[in-house]
């Protein structure tokens, strides 16, 4: 039986080994290569900075915010989204003082050390680099956010890295949407992990996954 269940394993890791890299193989070609600059026309930027003041008083330490980025490798990510392809990256707002921080899970160029990023939310989603961003909410108890708040600040104190290979199955390195899945899955006592035991191959979190969740509610979405 053992030897059973060790080949079932075996078969599929490697399985996911075999399909879900292979589109971000591209990712990462595009990611490497890719030296223009960001699509220009959005809103001016004091008209942003009003739009996203006027959300601010709408967020809660524990949101998980998206954005939509406008240039070449934010195009190739959101195309593995499984169903809505409006963001490309995704991190976790935290209230720390009298700002709102971004924690996220960033690779390639954008990001050379590959550790995860702490930035101010104006930074997060500022135009051109971004043309949309929307902030989504899973309800939490006192205990539970100060749960998520502790695993997402001991991820970024011991520099967790970007996982090159977006393997699902390890916990050394992360994705985007792996970290932010992670984080609040663990916050909850693994009570959205069903979502993954259920999923056909390929194996993984994709940005929508996160929103498209009967526990998660939208609270702003801004296009600009």
């Amino acid at each position: 039986m053992n030897n059973s269940n060790d080949n079932l394993n075996r078969f599929t890791k490697n399985k996911f080994l075999l399909r879900w890299p292979l589109g971000y193989l591209l990712f990462f070609a595009l990611a490497c290569k890719n030296n223009k600059s960001p699509e220009t026309g959005s809103a001016p930027a004091s008209q942003y900075l009003q739009r996203l003041d006027s959300v601010k008083s709408l967020i809660k330490s524990g949101d998980i915010i998206l954005r939509n980025g406008t240039d070449e490798v934010s195009r190739t990510a959101r195309s593995f989204n499984r169903v809505d392809t409006s963001f490309s990256h995704c991190g976790i707002v935290l209230l720390e003082k009298d700002t709102l921080f971004v924690y996220h899970a960033l690779g390639g160029e954008y990001n050379p050390s590959q550790k995860l990023r702490r930035d101010p939310i104006e930074n997060f989603c500022i135009p051109p680099e971004a043309d949309r961003f929307a902030i989504y909410r899973y309800e939490l108890q006192p205990q539970q956010y100060d749960s998520l708040s502790s695993i997402v600040r001991r991820y970024y104190a011991t520099g967790l890295r970007f996982d090159l290979y977006f393997n699902f199955l390890t916990d050394d390195r992360m994705y985007c949407s792996e970290f932010v899945f992670k984080c609040l899955d663990r916050s909850l006592s693994g009570a959205l992990s069903e979502t993954i035991k259920a999923r056909e191959w390929p194996f993984g979190i994709s940005p929508d996954d996160l929103y498209l969740n009967d526990r998660c509610k939208l609270v702003k979405r801004i296009d600009y």
